[in-house]
């Protein structure tokens, strides 16, 4: 399964990327009002960083499960996912993330 395929897969069947994209758009705002008023983003450009931040989060979580499934097809992934509860530790996982800004604010 490639990361393409992945994300489509965990945001047809989790709430994974919904949980992930509300909490890392939130965090971008805020950060967007520390900016100087002309320098601010703009809705598309916070859409644009958050989605940037899920790919890196899809390419990390991609790595962690390939090396555990030799079938690469979209079904051997499902039942690996599913096997291991990892769609339900996923969701636990992003209701419990929080972002911080990196100057430790």
């Amino acid at each position: 399964m490639d990361n393409a395929t992945l994300k489509a897969y965990l945001a047809d069947n989790s709430q994974v990327v919904a949980i992930f994209m509300t909490k890392a758009t939130d965090f971008l705002n805020r950060q967007n009002q520390d900016r100087l008023p002309a320098r601010r983003y703009n809705d598309a450009e916070i859409n644009r960083q958050a989605e940037k931040m899920l790919d890196a989060v899809i390419d990390n979580l991609h790595d962690k499960i390939a090396p555990h499934t030799r079938d690469q097809s979209t079904a051997a992934w499902a039942q690996f996912l599913g096997t291991n509860d990892v769609l339900d530790d996923l969701e636990l996982s992003m209701s419990e993330l929080s972002f911080e800004s990196e100057d430790g604010e």
